[in-house]
């Protein structure tokens, strides 16, 4: 059997305060550092044949994994195809901001988010398509065994769609928090999700942080 473990990265100041990340380059802060730890902690107790850590290179999900792949003893691979969305002219907004400076793209995404791309931005359809080869990819190159994967909510979801057989709109239905956990497993007939969004760990109370 394969077993997948998908983790998104810990909190970043950004998300405190809502700001579309996408590809800028946003560290953890220090509560996201201790729900890494938390992570690792819960998963090192867990897995039982640990084969690899893969994370997106940017260092919110990279620092992430470091602390996963340390608690597992395994190797970290950096994949730049699990970055989140590029969101173009929209990162390092808020929301709020989003709707104030562009209402007419923010009008369209709301209503069509494959085909209403923020200005600059990454098109749905292609960040889709490389996320879903990369999936694919390690299917192949994992036949059994547990891997950790560490990356954001977009990227993720996307992860799961496809074992769902979703579509946008299931996209836009899942909800990943900070360090939510989902499992993904395979066994000879097919591809299930057993786990998804688990946070329980976060209540840890021997993690203190860093």
């Amino acid at each position: 059997m394969l077993r997948i473990y998908l983790v998104r990265h810990g909190q970043t100041p950004w998300n405190q305060v809502g700001r579309i990340q996408g590809h800028s380059d946003t560290p953890l802060d220090e509560y996201g550092l201790r729900q890494a730890q938390q992570a690792a902690r819960w998963l090192a107790e867990r897995i039982q044949q640990p084969v690899a850590v893969y994370s997106s290179d940017l260092q919110r999900a990279y620092h992430t994994a470091e602390i996963i792949a340390q608690a597992l003893n395994v190797p970290l691979s950096a994949e730049p195809a699990l970055r989140e969305r590029y969101w173009g002219l929209w990162e390092g907004l808020t929301p709020e901001e989003v709707q104030q400076r562009f209402p007419e793209h923010h009008f369209t995404y709301l209503y069509d988010p494959l085909l209403g791309t923020p200005p600059e931005a990454e098109p749905m359809t292609a960040f889709w398509e490389r996320v879903r080869q990369w999936g694919r990819q390690l299917l192949e190159k994992h036949p059994h065994g547990e891997v950790v994967v560490v990356g954001h909510g977009g990227s993720l979801r996307i992860l799961l769609c496809e074992v769902l057989a979703g579509d946008i709109q299931t996209y836009r239905r899942i909800r990943l928090d900070n360090t939510g956990i989902s499992i993904v497993e395979r066994n000879a007939e097919r591809l299930y999700v057993s786990l998804m969004n688990y946070t329980d760990h976060l209540q840890d109370p021997s993690v203190d942080g860093f």
